[in-house]
């Protein structure tokens, strides 16, 4: 059984640990996916971080994770997903719901994601947290409203992106920590695993985004 982890979509927290914190506990040797758990000040849920190694342009990923609509497709947990406000190309406002398995009831959130690139090093970094307002809390459902993420996009030689994910947050409600943090690292593997699904379609291998620059 996993439980889902808090951390989306997109993104981030400004600045991660240094490396000496984190214990690396799955190293998906097949798809270049690791990820690392670390102890969180003041919680009892664990954070995560996720890195893998993808053949392609900053556009094809930023194609991908700036795809609303198909957000589901590959996000772990991800049961629905709404538009409620676009900002030019930087940034953007969803309503989303996620499964967790049974007797949890569902979570849903309001997330806020803002995207820069760095004009020196092409480095993209998306942040997202989870805002209150836009939508009225349901009855039959959680809300979250401490999730925060990080996606950093990275070009490399050879025509190759190194695409890190950081993620923290409680799951609302009771979830016993100790399941949470045993089945936390289920979650960037699996959303990893899919995002490297999405980027061999060509609608989004192929983008070409005017607002990102490539390495």
């Amino acid at each position: 059984m996993r439980f889902f982890i808090a951390a989306m979509l997109l993104i981030f927290m400004s600045t991660p640990a240094p490396a000496s914190t984190w214990e690396l506990v799955r190293d998906d040797g097949e798809r270049a996916i690791r990820v690392y758990l670390r102890d969180v000040p003041q919680s009892s849920y664990k954070s995560f971080y996720a890195v893998t190694q993808v053949r392609g342009t900053l556009s094809a990923v930023v194609a991908v994770l700036s795809d609303v609509p198909a957000m589901p497709e590959w996000i772990a947990r991800m049961k629905t997903v709404k538009l409620l406000r676009r900002n030019a190309d930087r940034e953007l406002w969803v309503h989303a719901r996620y499964r967790l398995p049974y007797p949890f009831v569902e979570r849903e959130t309001v997330l806020y994601s803002f995207m820069r690139q760095d004009p020196n090093t092409r480095v993209v970094t998306i942040v997202t947290r989870s805002v209150p307002g836009f939508v009225a809390v349901q009855k039959d459902r959680v809300r979250l409203i401490n999730m925060h993420s990080t996606w950093k996009l990275t070009p490399e030689k050879g025509g190759m992106v190194r695409i890190e994910f950081w993620g923290e947050g409680e799951p609302g409600g009771y979830v016993p920590p100790i399941l949470f943090n045993y089945n936390l690292p289920d979650e960037p593997v699996q959303t990893l695993r899919n995002l490297r699904k999405m980027l061999t379609r060509e609608k989004y291998r192929t983008k070409h985004l005017h607002y990102i620059k490539e390495g």
